[in-house]
């Protein structure tokens, strides 16, 4: 459904999806009201460098923005920075400031974020850290450089770059991975221990099966920890990475559907009248994998924010982008695209011992994702054969001389 010419649409959340969602507003010929809406105090900004180049100072700050700060004034988009919308009124239509302020929408666009979690047993330390917010990452950054050691709380996708990046800065890395190996639910088990190896190999202190059974501190800061394998380390700063919890309170209060820890939304990012999710929020609908997924990387956040504001100046079409995201970590490219919510084969292309190769993860015979590791041309290559959700044969998959693209149109 069209908007109304001249009237206001309020973007709740000033990161990848919330920013693509302004700009593809303006890009789409939509002339009302715009409201951007962020709790960071810093314009939109380009999130994954927080924990590589940016966190390394191969980058400096000025350089980390999406868009200068001119160009949301002259595609007349309001940026309200530092403000958190603290409630939600679906009647009135209106999004309540911290300041106390009521802002009326017509159309609402939710794309809040997540945030990291933090364990109660936890010290709210000066040297520990999350890692979700440019502010972070220069914490980070200082922190590194006035210590050597570093203790990683969790070897997921975060906790993996920062250890990258901590190592090539030339710092003593301790990671504590509560599972057997990291990634293994998503990756699965080999692919969990190949990981394990690429981080012990470039000089990662990797315990798994490992949990944190105290922490010990001196004053405002950790010094230590004790580790359920009854070893005691020092460590002089660490960084909790085991995941965030999608930002879904404003849903609460307008009462939409919740599922798979975020909004339950349609083909189109939709979540009720006149209101669209995107990001880590949205549980979308996606028609290709014909079920509901919530995806939490960059590239999806800004796809997903550029077809809500494309959506809400008057094109909506189904959101059938495949899931994709990328991770450099040491002289690795890691990509990822599709989605594995299950799968009962892995089927394996290339040199693993080389680190070149990709990982097709297949279900009843179909391709559902494929990571590949310096192998990226098998990952694009594989796109179609994801969309076609028909069965291939795994073999043809493994011969790495085979065109990938003759068995797409087979």
């Amino acid at each position: 459904m069209s908007a109304r010419p001249q009237s206001q649409v309020v973007i709740v959340g000033a990161g990848a999806a919330g920013d693509a969602a302004a700009m593809a507003l303006r890009q789409n010929g939509f002339d009302g009201r715009v409201r951007l809406i962020g709790a960071d105090r810093h314009r939109p900004y380009e999130r994954p460098l927080l924990s590589k180049r940016y966190l390394r100072d191969e980058v400096p700050a000025d350089r980390v923005f999406l868009h200068p700060a001119e160009k949301y004034e002259q595609q007349r988009i309001e940026l309200l920075t530092g403000h958190t919308v603290v409630a939600a009124r679906a009647r009135e239509r209106t999004v309540r400031l911290d300041d106390d302020r009521d802002i009326h929408f017509d159309t609402l666009i939710l794309a809040p974020g997540a945030t990291p979690r933090w364990p109660p047993e936890v010290p709210r330390a000066s040297n520990v850290f999350t890692l979700r917010t440019l502010d972070d990452s220069a914490a980070i950054k200082w922190a590194l450089e006035e210590s050597q050691r570093m203790l990683l709380l969790g070897a997921g996708s975060i906790g993996a770059e920062v250890a990258a990046s901590a190592r090539l800065m030339g710092k003593d890395v301790l990671m504590v991975e509560l599972g057997p190996v990291p990634l293994g639910r998503a990756l699965g088990q080999e692919m969990g221990e190949i990981y394990a190896r690429i981080h012990r190999s470039r000089g990662v202190d990797l315990r798994t099966n490992t949990s944190i059974t105290r922490w010990l501190t001196a004053e405002d800061r950790v010094i230590g920890v004790e580790l359920s394998d009854g070893k005691q380390e020092d460590i002089e700063a660490a960084l909790v990475a085991i995941g965030v919890g999608a930002e879904v309170g404003l849903a609460g209060d307008l009462g939409l559907e919740l599922g798979l820890g975020g909004v339950l939304v349609d083909e189109t990012l939709g979540a009720a009248p006149g209101i669209y999710c995107a990001g880590d929020i949205a549980a979308h609908f996606h028609p290709v994998f014909g079920r509901h997924m919530r995806v939490e990387h960059w590239q999806v956040a800004q796809k997903q924010g550029a077809a809500c504001g494309a959506a809400v100046a008057g094109t909506p079409k189904p959101y059938e982008e495949l899931p994709w995201f990328w991770s450099d970590q040491y002289d690795l490219n890691l990509q990822y695209v599709g989605n594995a919510h299950e799968f009962d084969q892995v089927v394996w292309r290339g040199d693993a011992e080389s680190e070149h190769f990709s990982v097709f993860y297949l279900k009843e015979g179909v391709i559902e994702a494929v990571l590949s590791v310096n192998d990226g041309r098998t990952g694009r290559l594989s796109r179609e054969l994801i969309r076609r959700r028909l069965p291939v044969d795994a073999r043809a998959l493994t011969d790495v001389a085979g065109d990938l693209r003759e068995l797409a149109t087979a």
